[in-house]
């Protein structure tokens, strides 16, 4: 299943609270600027089962040549001015992305906004604990019909990452679209049918999820 890069973007979501978090930082002038930190992405972790269809991993190296020019940072992958948090276009920006064994990480400054501020709140308070990240996949592999808590489900592992799109801070661990849980879904139920008896083991430069075409427009 070989599909042109802009017509793949996809959105995961994973529970950050461990390593998310609010830090304080003291500037020149006196003032004290806060900063939320955290992992979008954590490598050679399963997922929790995508609509009882499959479980993912992000192999540690998918980001090694991925395409991070231009990612914001949003609410809820939002295209609203309103809920950009922080950007980095060439690497330079307020927002920070940093990749180590663990996963990648970022870091920003809490914009002095009606939704920076709201956010900092619901972070400290514990209300928001979530995030996610929208990326285009290159090369991945499945593996068909694991024994996984009790249940058999089919098992992605992304190599290559293309393109990194946004991070994101999240209410729930949920696609916010419908149509994109349907779209994950009839992926899996397509690849059951595609497969042979003979092949457990399936690598595809990109078997990527196709969403809205609004989405790709950035």
């Amino acid at each position: 299943m070989n599909t042109k890069t802009m017509n793949n973007i996809e959105l995961r979501r994973l529970s950050a609270a461990p390593e998310f978090r609010i830090e304080q930082e003291v500037r020149d002038d006196g003032t004290t600027a806060r900063y939320i930190t955290g992992y979008a992405v954590v490598f050679d972790q399963d997922s929790r089962p995508l609509y009882d269809c499959f479980v993912e991993q992000i192999a540690r190296g998918a980001f090694d040549n991925c395409d991070m020019s231009d990612v914001v940072m949003v609410v809820d992958h939002s295209r609203d001015v309103r809920d950009v948090l922080a950007r980095s276009k060439d690497g330079k920006g307020s927002l920070g992305i940093t990749i180590d064994e663990r996963g990648v990480k970022f870091r920003f400054a809490v914009p002095n906004t009606t939704t920076g501020n709201d956010i900092a709140e619901l972070v400290e308070r514990g209300d928001i604990s979530e995030c996610s990240f929208c990326f285009i996949a290159k090369r991945d592999e499945w593996t068909f019909d694991v024994d996984y808590d009790d249940k058999t489900y089919d098992f992605r592992r992304v190599l290559e990452v293309e393109r990194l799109i946004d991070l994101a801070i999240v209410v729930r661990g949920a696609y916010p679209q419908t149509s994109v849980e349907n779209e994950e879904r009839a992926l899996a139920e397509n690849i059951r049918k595609e497969r042979t008896t003979q092949a457990k083991t399936y690598t595809s430069p990109t078997m990527g999820v196709r969403l809205a075409k609004a989405l790709t427009e950035l």
